[in-house]
């Protein structure tokens, strides 16, 4: 049967039969023709500003078109990773509702509760398994990043090709991508040396929208992109024409995005304003090139061999994007041949903020190995070839999320706030206009119950099923004035409530004492001006609504409640590169200063080999990871006041000493067999955790000092970033 055949007829009388035989599997006011067939389609760390009709200057004339034919959203938000983000938006949940709170895992931590099991739960439904009795036929492609145990096919997609493994992979690896249900041969299997995931996902858009409409009743079709998500990888000639742009540096290209998204009516220049270039999250100087806890150097203050590997690297970025939109063209085109766009519901969005990882020149390799490859001359073109795994760094994505601070992983604006476009002319007409009301992904699941006519369910395959929290967006998107609510926001030690025009945001990972901050958005969209110390009522109110929503949700965290303010409040919170501590003996030192410690003193490592000197409800604890198993020391009693804390590791013994009491000690595990990849934390553990709890596991007092020394060497406590060179030297 030809794709191109007019559907319409077939389509009426199949949900009519269906109808007659299952009445009361839909509840909806439309008739059954009316039904629109739904497109949703996802970027992977698409900045906030990258798109053209959003201030950017990378070439995406298609997704502009729907914007120009439809609605966008300034406010919509999103939960700051690819997989929370990804379970709230097809559950209709909050992220822990849903069973992902932070990432998927295999070996979940049953201490943190079951918002934390790191795939969908049984509680909740996903988009297809409410569409589908509703009479859709389900389809997905891409990214799917919500654990292979709950894949696609188990979640009630009919068809499904891309992958379930991984938050990215390389784009040009043909045989890792799987086409679903077992079985099925691969419509689109191009030869392995012209295979390009972004491409082959927008051909297999095509392929499934034409077995939807062949099929002959609406269908549902879920479009995942892995792009721009890194490794940023694209054919050498499609980023070409994009290097002079980035030549020029990422500060221009702020100040010009947001001249433009001023034009384009986004930007209310009274209410905002452009940010200073962001800082870079604390982390190891080899990660974070040296800028840890530092702003984003001006880009001329950079050498031109660094200005053209970080152009290039920016150009291959700006590609990806163009390819995402090239799909979206030939969508649209097929949609007008065969008359079925004015009645096809789409949605386009980002998963979160852009992605700074790891520092302002990216990384080469594997993440977090701290290796950035400086490339000249000839081999600039090889940046997004075959056989590369790069980043673009910090502050390309500052630019992506122009006007805003920080970026994915945060929940400042710069983190949760995504671009949102919706088109369906036969639904919400074409209106071309903005849309402020404050919105969260996990509205787009009640949005297309409404859209379908759907009934979201109270019991699925006779299993209880959560509530839905989102709320339908179509009266949003017709006009209609919308109740103010609450959103709150919670991700890997990062959380926010946002009431009407206040948002309340608890920063983490930066070089200064971290509390509560509070903003007025209807008058500092951008976040610079802190009213926390001219409100604190408001902050305190907030405070307090913040936990019981996270309570109601299933968030944990580590004590204390971020709600609590303490005066000893650590300063002293930092993550530094650490000494080698591979097959060496360990002397470890600290003193700290807390009522009731609880909480990570130091630690250095993560989940395969590390150390930690903790607390656990007052009682001093020695953890050591060799392998990814560990080794526990801990006192009998609980300790309070000013406390130090004297720790040995040696091949055969570990000891542990509080307050120059008689230690206590145990059989070692060994030595610790390689210098593990995380570095020294002080006043908690950043990344993966060294010891026997969750990261970041915060200390809730303040540490006084500290001392590491291994095989006799000393990394001294009182110089937490000892490393300070100019910014000049740095950008070398």
């Amino acid at each position: 049967m030809s794709a191109s055949m007019n559907v319409s007829s077939i389509r009426a009388r199949w949900v009519a039969a269906l109808y007659a035989l299952i009445p009361l599997c839909v509840a909806t006011d439309s008739t059954a023709a009316e039904q629109p067939n739904i497109l949703v389609i996802l970027a992977d760390d698409l900045g906030y500003s990258d798109l053209g009709c959003y201030g950017g200057e990378i070439n995406t004339p298609h997704i502009d078109s729907l914007a120009s034919g439809g609605v966008r959203f300034t406010q919509l938000y999103n939960s700051a990773r690819c997989c929370p983000s990804r379970a709230s938006l097809m559950t209709g949940l909050y992220p822990t509702q849903a069973g992902i709170g932070d990432f998927t895992t295999n070996n979940p931590d049953p201490k943190r509760g079951p918002g934390y099991l790191g795939r969908l739960n049984e509680k909740c439904v996903t988009m297809a398994e409410v569409l589908k009795p509703a009479g859709y036929g389900c389809y997905y492609v891409g990214k799917w990043h919500m654990h292979p145990e709950t894949g696609p096919i188990k979640r009630g997609f009919d068809e499904f090709y891309g992958y379930t493994r991984d938050h990215s992979h390389d784009q040009y690896d043909a045989d890792y991508y799987i086409r679903l249900p077992e079985g099925r041969k691969k419509e689109v299997d191009p030869p392995a040396e012209e295979f390009y995931a972004t491409d082959v996902f927008n051909d297999y858009a095509m392929e499934f929208l034409k077995q939807g409409q062949e099929a002959g009743k609406p269908w549902f079709l879920f479009l995942g992109h892995s792009s721009p998500h890194f490794p940023v990888q694209a054919p050498a000639e499609r980023a070409d024409k994009y290097d002079d742009t980035y030549l020029r540096g990422w500060d221009v290209l702020r100040e010009e995005r947001f001249e433009r998204m001023k034009q384009l009516g986004i930007v209310d220049g009274d209410h905002w304003q452009l940010t200073p270039r962001s800082v870079v999250p604390v982390d190891r100087d080899d990660i974070a090139n040296n800028f840890s806890g530092e702003e984003n150097p001006a880009w001329d203050s950079l050498d031109r061999d660094r200005q053209l590997d970080l152009a290039r690297r920016m150009a291959i970025f700006a590609a990806m994007v163009e390819s995402v939109d090239n799909g979206v063209g030939e969508i649209l085109d097929h949609l007008r041949k065969t008359d079925d766009l004015d009645n096809t519901l789409i949605l386009f969005l980002s998963d979160n903020g852009a992605c700074y990882e790891w520092g302002p020149f990216g990384f080469d390799g594997r993440s977090r190995r701290g290796e950035t490859i400086l490339r000249t001359g000839d081999d600039l073109r090889e940046i997004g070839q075959r056989d590369t795994h790069q980043s673009y760094g910090s502050a390309w994505a500052n630019l992506g999320n122009t006007p805003f601070r920080l970026y994915k992983h945060f929940t400042h604006e710069g983190g949760i706030s995504t671009p949102f476009i919706a088109h369906w002319p036969a639904g919400i007409g074409k209106p071309d206009t903005w849309i402020s009301t404050p919105a969260h992904v996990m509205d787009l699941l009640p949005t297309l119950v409404d859209a379908a006519g759907a009934k979201y369910p109270k019991k699925f395959e006779g299993r209880e099923v959560t509530p839905v929290e989102g709320t339908s967006l179509l009266p949003a998107m017709r006009g209609e004035e919308t109740a103010e609510r609450t959103i709150g926001f919670d991700h890997q030690a990062a959380h926010a409530l946002r009431q009407g025009d206040w948002k309340l945001v608890w920063p983490k990972r930066m070089p200064f004492e971290i509390n509560w901050e509070l903003y007025n958005l209807a008058e500092d969209r951008c976040e610079q001006h802190d009213l926390a110390k001219q409100h604190p009522e408001r902050v305190q109110k907030m405070a307090q609504d913040w936990e019981q929503w996270a309570r109601r949700v299933g968030v944990t965290w580590d004590a204390p409640a971020p709600g609590w303010r303490p005066e000893t409040k650590s300063t002293s919170n930092a993550s530094t590169e650490g000494p080698n501590i591979a097959n060496r003996s360990l002397q470890l030192m600290v003193k700290v200063q807390a009522d009731n410690p609880h909480g990570v003193a130091i630690a250095q490592g993560g989940n395969q080999h590390g150390y930690a000197l903790h607390f656990d409800q007052g009682k001093p604890v020695f953890d050591v990871r060799v392998n990814g198993d560990v080794t526990r020391l801990a006192a009998a009693e609980a300790a309070s006041g000013v406390i130090t804390l004297h720790a040995e590791l040696t091949a055969n013994t570990m000891t542990l000493s509080i307050n120059g009491s008689e230690p206590v000690n145990c059989k070692s595990p060994g030595l610790i067999p390689s210098q593990p990849l995380d570095g020294l934390s002080i006043g908690y553990d950043d990344r993966s955790a060294s010891g026997q709890y969750t990261s970041p596991h915060n200390f809730n007092g303040k540490v006084l000092r500290h001392d590491v020394k291994s095989s006799g060497m000393t990394k001294n406590g009182g110089q937490q970033r000892g490393k300070n060179r100019s910014q000049a030297d740095r950008a070398k």
